[in-house]
């Protein structure tokens, strides 16, 4: 006879099915809240996507407005260096950057080394915001467009991009940019 109760028509007094050994009412339960979920990722996912390919449009037109050639936007290390060049910073930020990336990526794998991969992420941030610095000054804005465009590039990059503001090559920046080490 099994778990089928003849009065309740397989149904306990708690209403619970134990019909198929209790799986239709969990499934019941869980497979809603599990296809609202997957829903709710696809339709994220779909959103992340779409904001990625804006901002790397809007960092291909940035480079074009800085006399470069788009293409050069979409390749990653290569970006970098353009941007350093264009910028107004010397060569060797550009390695201080692919330095600070490796040791950030590579340290994390080292037992005891967790402390040292912040040091290396903060670093990665502070050289970020230098080379935003000599960006900035570039399109005629101020360190405060410096600091939105490191924190929060998906706006101020398209900013530049697609904004009214002209790259100038001729603007004034230094070759460290905000670490003047002349002073």
């Amino acid at each position: 006879m099994g778990n089928y109760h003849y009065g309740n028509y397989g149904y306990n007094n708690y209403g619970h099915n134990f019909n198929n050994n209790g799986n239709d009412y969990w499934n019941n339960v869980f497979g809603g809240i599990n296809e609202g979920i997957i829903a709710v990722l696809i339709i994220l996912g779909i959103i992340a996507i779409a904001l990625l390919i804006f901002v790397i449009i809007a960092r291909c037109k940035m480079f074009t407005k800085a006399g470069e050639q788009w293409w050069k936007g979409l390749i990653p290390l290569y970006s970098t260096f353009v941007e350093t060049r264009f910028v107004g910073l010397g060569w060797w930020w550009f390695a201080l950057f692919i330095l600070f990336t490796i040791l950030t990526a590579r340290i994390g794998d080292a037992d005891g080394f967790e402390s040292l991969q912040g040091i290396y992420s903060w670093a990665l941030v502070l050289l970020t915001f230098n080379m935003n610095y000599n960006l900035a000054k570039k399109f005629g804005k101020s360190g405060g467009f410096a600091f939105l465009c490191t924190i929060l590039p998906i706006i101020g990059i398209p900013i530049l991009a697609f904004g009214s503001s002209k790259y100038d090559k001729e603007a004034k920046v230094d070759i460290n940019g905000i670490f003047n080490l002349k002073r």
